[in-house]
């Protein structure tokens, strides 16, 4: 379906423009926009999936990692700054 392509498009420009973020040492959002992102890209996943949308599942999936990878930076970040 050109759905399923066009939706894996956009999530491959937004997974790139998030690796900047993630490889910067100290600029990250805050926790709970990361752990909330991370939460919506997993749900987005799951309904890729159900409706056999399998590249843009995958994308999600993707999206997901980096944004919980995100989350983990910037929990990890707080503790240090305690």
């Amino acid at each position: 379906m050109w759905q399923d392509w066009v939706i894996s498009g956009i999530q491959v420009v937004l997974a790139l423009s998030l690796f900047p973020t993630v490889f910067h040492p100290t600029f990250k959002p805050t926790l709970s926009t990361s752990i909330i992102t991370t939460l919506c890209m997993f749900i987005f996943a799951l309904v890729y999936f159900s409706l056999k949308f399998w590249f843009s599942g995958v994308m999600s999936a993707i999206l997901t990692a980096l944004w919980l990878t995100l989350a983990i930076q910037r929990y990890r970040l707080n503790q240090s700054d305690d």
